[in-house]
C-alpha cells in the first residue's frame, strides 16, 4: 500500500502542475489500490484526470467517478445559486464557504471534489432558512444542535448551514476570535447580502479548520492540495504579516508555517516520484512527518488515528493518565458536551443521572453507535498506558 501512496502523491503533483506523468510510474500502477487510495482523499477525480490525460484508460468505475463529480459540481452550483437567491429575497445575510470557495482555484471544473455545500448565515434565520430547504423538497438530517444545520435531497445535495464558524466544545480562543465573525467580512459586489472574508482571512480560517480535522482524526492530502492552489492564485497579494499574527493568536501558527513550507516543497518544482528513502532526502525530518501524516490520514481522517489524538487532549485537560479514567470521562462527560448535544438535560440538571441512562442505553441500541463504541474499546485496550 505504501507504493500506492506514493503513486498517488506523484500523480497528484503532475495534475497540479498540469505535466504527463511518466510511462514507468503508470505501467507499474495497481489500479485498484491507487482508486481505493485516492478516493479515500477525495481525489481520485484530479488522479484520474492526470492519467486520462495521459493516455492510460481508466477502469470504468473510475471513468464514471469522474463524470459524476462534474456533475455534482455543476448541480451544486444551480442549487446553491437558487437557495442564495432564496436569502436575497428574505434579506439574510450570507458566506459561502470552505470547497465552494477553493474549488475554483483548481485549473478544471470538478477537479476538486464536493461533498457538501458550507454557508455561514445570520442564526437568528435559522427557522426561516429550515423553511426554505424544506420548500425545495430537503430533509433536515441535523437541526438546532451544534454550530452548523444540516440538510439533505435526492440525489446528490447536501447543505451544511452554519450558525457560526466555531462553537462548544472547540477551542476556546478560536470560538472567541470569530464570534462577531461578521465584523470581519467584506460586503460582495453584485448582492444586497452576500459577504467574503478578506483573502488573508479566508486563509487563516482555512488553516484553522485543517488544523481542527489534523488535531482530530486528521485530514487528507487533498487539504494541502487546497491550500497549495490557494496560496499559488494568492501568492503575490497576501500580507503574511498579518496572516502570521492571527495564527499566533488562534494557536496554530508553527502548524500553518510548517503547511505552507511543506506545500512548497513537495507540489513546487520538477514532479518527483518518491520512495520512502528519497522522500526523507528531500524534506526536513518535521515535514517528512507531516507529510505521512496527511498521506495515512484519508479526507476524513481515520477512527484510530481520532482515537488517538482524543485521549491526547484528554490528558491534556484532565492531568490524568490511565484508561480507566478515560472511560469514566467518555461515559459522564463535562457539563459542556451536554450544553451543545443534550440541551434537555442540560437546562434541567436534576434530571442528569437520566441522561447518563439515555446515554448508555441510546448507545447499547443504536447499531452504529454501538458498533463504534466497540471499536473504541477494543482499541483503547490495546494501548498502554501512557504516563
Amino acid at each position: 500500500m505504501r507504493k500506492t501512496l506514493y503513486d498517488m502523491l506523484y500523480l497528484v503533483t503532475c495534475g497540479i502542475q498540469q505535466v504527463k506523468p511518466q510511462q514507468s510510474c503508470v505501467d507499474t500502477i495497481d489500479w485498484e489500490k491507487l482508486y481505493k487510495a485516492s478516493r479515500a482523499h477525495f481525489l481520485n477525480v484530479l488522479v484520474g484526470m492526470t492519467l486520462k490525460e495521459s493516455g492510460a484508460k481508466l477502469p470504468k468505475e473510475w471513468e464514471q467517478a469522474l463524470s459524476k463529480a462534474v456533475r455534482k459540481n455543476v448541480l451544486f452550483d444551480v442549487e446553491r445559486a437558487a437557495v442564495l437567491e432564496a436569502f436575497e429575497k428574505l434579506g439574510i445575510w450570507y458566506m459561502p464557504l470552505k470547497g465552494v470557495i477553493l474549488k475554483d482555484y483548481y485549473p478544471k471544473v470538478g477537479m476538486r471534489q464536493m461533498s457538501d455545500n458550507d454557508i455561514l448565515f445570520d442564526a437568528k434565520f435559522a427557522g426561516m432558512v429550515r423553511e426554505i430547504f424544506r420548500e425545495r423538497g430537503y430533509t433536515d438530517t441535523y437541526y438546532g444542535v451544534g454550530n452548523h444545520d444540516v440538510y439533505e435531497k435526492e440525489p446528490v445535495y447536501n447543505f451544511e448551514m452554519h450558525r457560526k464558524l466555531y462553537g462548544e466544545g472547540q477551542e476556546p480562543d478560536w470560538v472567541e476570535y470569530y464570534s462577531n465573525v461578521k465584523d470581519r467580512l467584506l460586503k460582495d459586489e453584485g448582492n444586497a447580502y452576500g459577504y467574503h472574508f478578506s483573502d488573508e482571512d479566508f486563509y487563516v480560517y482555512i488553516i484553522s479548520h485543517e488544523y481542527k480535522h489534523y488535531s482530530g482524526g486528521g485530514t487528507g492530502l487533498r487539504s494541502l492540495v487546497d491550500v497549495h492552489f490557494y496560496l499559488q492564485a494568492k501568492r503575490n497579494s497576501l500580507d503574511f504579516n498579518y496572516i502570521e499574527k492571527q495564527c499566533e493568536i488562534l494557536g496554530i501558527a508553527e502548524f500553518e508555517k510548517f503547511g505552507r513550507g511543506l506545500c512548497k516543497r513537495v507540489f513546487e518544482g520538477e514532479a518527483k516520484f518518491y520512495d520512502e528513502e528519497s522522500l526523507k532526502k528531500s524534506l526536513t525530518a518535521e515535514e517528512a512527518e507531516m507529510l505521512e501524516y496527511y498521506l495515512t490520514s484519508g479526507v476524513y481522517g481515520t477512527k484510530k488515528r481520532g482515537m488517538e489524538n482524543r485521549i491526547k487532549k484528554f490528558q491534556k485537560r484532565t492531568g490524568k493518565t490511565g484508561k480507566f479514567s478515560f472511560v469514566l470521562d467518555r461515559l459522564f462527560p463535562d457539563m459542556s458536551v451536554y450544553r451543545v448535544h443534550y440541551p434537555f438535560f442540560y437546562r434541567h440538571k436534576w434530571l442528569l443521572p437520566v441522561g447518563w441512562l439515555f446515554r448508555l442505553v441510546r448507545m447499547i441500541l443504536h447499531p452504529r453507535r454501538r458498533a463504534c463504541t466497540l471499536e473504541e474499546l477494543k482499541f483503547l485496550f490495546k494501548m498502554k498506558d501512557e504516563k
